[in-house]
């Protein structure tokens, strides 16, 4: 018997699937024609493997927790865990294990600074690589987006979350060049996915770290 509910819901499918939502979860996607009580010997089934994504999911939560900027914390600057020191400074200073923050910098001031780390790294990636794609955009812009880490507009101008400053850079590389591809294909079809790869060839390593870390979008 599982420990925590489960929420259905029915469609035109043909098989159940069972997924682990952003709260850790379980919900069940089944055709209309299952009975609730299929679904439930499905669901005892595959408790190990429910527990096991849950669990996981419950420790990466615990993992990317809100940050307060609090001395002691720690923040992720392109994808090294760094110390957050609080210093009477005039301005962030960081070194490969400590991120050092004005005492007197709020919260504001410290996104603001992030904000703009995320604008140049960012705008020079995508520089280089639509050069080497042979593309051009028309502009680089960096936005708030909690759920998605980049986009490209009809009108070939690129958006990119500004907390991608946090990932590595082969993961903002991959994300720079998913949306250059979509100036030539406005799709994810297959020739999208070869341009990808010929550009990148390990492109699903860095998709599989964004996946296991998506929390990321939420701590700040």
């Amino acid at each position: 018997m599982m420990a925590e509910p489960y929420t259905i819901v029915r469609s035109n499918r043909k098989t159940i699937a069972l997924v682990i939502d952003r709260e850790a979860k379980l919900v069940v996607r089944a055709p209309y024609r299952v009975k609730d009580k299929v679904i439930a010997s499905f669901i005892k089934e595959k408790e190990q493997w429910i527990l096991e994504k849950q669990r996981k999911l419950m420790s990466l939560r615990e993992k990317h927790i809100p940050l307060l900027f609090a001395d002691g914390e720690s923040i992720m600057y392109l994808g090294n865990t760094l110390k957050i020191i609080r210093r009477p400074l005039d301005k962030i200073i960081i070194d490969d294990t400590s991120f050092y923050i004005p005492l007197q910098f709020s919260k504001i001031d410290i996104v603001d600074w992030l904000k703009g780390e995320a604008r140049n790294t960012i705008s020079q990636r995508a520089a280089y690589y639509a050069d080497l794609m042979g593309v051009s955009f028309k502009a680089v812009k960096i936005s708030e987006a909690k759920s998605r880490w980049g986009s490209c507009s009809a009108k070939d101008s690129l958006n990119f979350a500004w907390r991608l400053i946090m990932c590595p850079l082969p993961a903002i590389d991959y994300i720079v060049v998913h949306e250059l591809s979509h100036i030539e294909y406005k799709n994810h079809g297959k020739l999208f996915w070869a341009r990808v790869k010929n550009i990148l060839p390990n492109y699903q390593e860095q998709q599989a770290w964004l996946k296991a870390n998506h929390l990321l979008m939420q701590i700040i």
